[in-house]
């Protein structure tokens, strides 16, 4: 594969892990109102998501992982195992974007 083949490569399967970051990273707030009280003022009150909380970790860990195989990738060839590694870590993304998406979230 030619190296501006790799570089491409290694920017898509990073561009994914990072929109599922994003995909992730914005489900962590849970804003909620309590009801009125007698003047008509609804408190405003933000929780946390704890299985958001949980895959951004685990996605921003990949997307460092694969920003380092990206570094890699421009100045050398990397062995087939890297990008074995690196698909997977891409794919692992893709799924905790989806289950953190689908999960129940609480309801107020």
């Amino acid at each position: 594969m030619s190296r501006a083949r790799r570089i491409v490569a290694a920017s898509a399967l990073l561009v994914i892990t990072l929109l599922g970051l994003i995909v992730v990273a914005t489900q962590i707030p849970e804003i909620y109102y309590l009801p009125p009280v007698d003047d008509g003022y609804a408190s405003k009150h933000v929780a946390v998501f704890m299985p958001a909380m949980v895959g951004t970790v685990v996605v921003a860990l990949a997307a460092l992982a694969l920003l380092v195989h990206l570094v890699a990738v421009i100045r050398r060839p990397m062995p087939r195992w890297c990008w074995v590694v690196a698909v997977a870590l891409a794919i692992i993304t893709v799924v905790v974007a989806v289950l953190v998406s689908t999960a129940d979230h609480p309801v107020y």
